[in-house]
Parts: structure tokens; sequence; C-alpha cells
């Protein structure tokens, strides 16, 4: 019994030690709720993100409504509370360049009628 009670305290304390995991999906969604009134249309932020003790550092990028995007240095303290600040100056990313072979139309699900 004695090596059951031991046996169960060094699993606790290893899995105490160990950082939990959160999905940046969940912090992308919290982000966005809280930049779109600032204009703000999409955040991306880290696929995982690591939460310690103290709580997590992670990085996100936020898409303006203009196309500029932002890059933020983000922060979740050990109450759950979120920070976010620029990491750099907003910048605007090359449009597209034109498909000569492509009307701008969409296209079907049917390949034969996506021809020329």
């Amino acid at each position: 019994m004695l090596v059951f009670i031991a046996s169960a305290a060094a699993v606790a304390i290893l899995l105490a030690r160990k950082p939990t995991i959160a999905d940046g999906r969940v912090m992308e969604a919290e982000f966005l709720g809280l930049l779109r009134p600032q204009g703000v249309t999409g955040v991306v932020c880290d696929r995982e993100i690591p939460i310690g003790r103290q709580g997590a550092v992670f990085a996100c990028t936020a898409t303006l409504k203009n196309g500029a995007t932002q890059l933020l240095d983000c922060a979740m303290n050990r109450e759950g509370k979120l920070t976010a600040n620029p990491a750099a100056a907003p910048s605007r990313s090359p449009a597209p360049a034109a498909d000569p072979g492509h009307d701008g139309i969409p296209t079907a699900d049917d390949p034969w009628s996506n021809r020329p």
C-alpha cells in the first residue's frame, strides 16, 4: 500500500511540473473578441502555447481592416489576464499577382466546367 501512495505522489509531482499546452485557436478567439472594436478582422496565434506557473508568452499576428498585418507579443498572467503589445509596425502584404488564365469567376466543384 505504501508503494502505491509513493508512486501516486511521484506521478502527481511529475504532472504538476509539466506545463499545460493551450491550443492557439482558443487564444485567437479570445483576442479577436477583445480586438475587433479596434479594427482587427482576424488573429492567428502560435498553434501550441505552453502555460506554466507564471502564465504564458506567445506571438500572434492580427489582420487589420485595411488588410495590413500587425505582429503582437502576447502574454497571459497567472490569473488569465491577456495582454498584447505591438512587436513591429503594421505591414501590408503585396497584392497577389493576377493569373492571366483566370477571369476572377469562382470555379465550380465540377472539373469539366472549369476548362478554359
